[in-house]
């Protein structure tokens, strides 16, 4: 597997962006993300369907460590990095106040919680499914 698809997978895959973002964030046109995220799927999938080992070639690439994670207060707006290590921070160095979040950019995904869907619907779901218990048993 080439860097790029690799790149392709992290940002489709594992981070959640859309084609057109993560195409330019690479560098390439969207047709050209789709076929490179096209072949790394055809190789990861014959990796696990056939029992192959997956190679990763890492010459002739550029690869970027991020060194920091980036913080936003949710309060102020002010965004701050910490070293990869460090402690999370407590509060922001702003304005003191402690709702902080890991910058969305990094987090990846769209905020949608676990399986794209977070807690609320999960809630509606049991508490509708109460009422009409509730209804039904009267």
């Amino acid at each position: 597997m080439e860097l790029d698809e690799m790149e392709a997978l992290r940002y489709a895959d594992l981070l959640g962006f859309h084609q057109e973002e993560a195409a330019a964030k690479m560098g390439v046109s969207r047709a050209t993300f789709g076929r490179i995220l096209e072949q790394a799927h055809r190789k990861v999938a014959a990796a696990l369907v056939e029992g192959k080992a997956l190679e990763i070639k890492t010459e002739g690439g550029n690869m970027m460590v991020v060194p920091k994670r980036t913080f936003v207060c949710y309060d102020c707006g002010h965004s701050w990095q910490v070293p990869y290590g460090a402690p999370r921070p407590g509060c922001c160095p702003a304005c003191s106040s402690r709702n902080l979040h890991r910058s969305p950019e990094e987090r990846g995904g769209r905020g949608l919680g676990r399986m794209g869907w977070g807690r609320c619907r999960w809630s509606r779901q049991v508490s509708s499914q109460g009422s009409e218990e509730g209804k039904e048993s009267k």
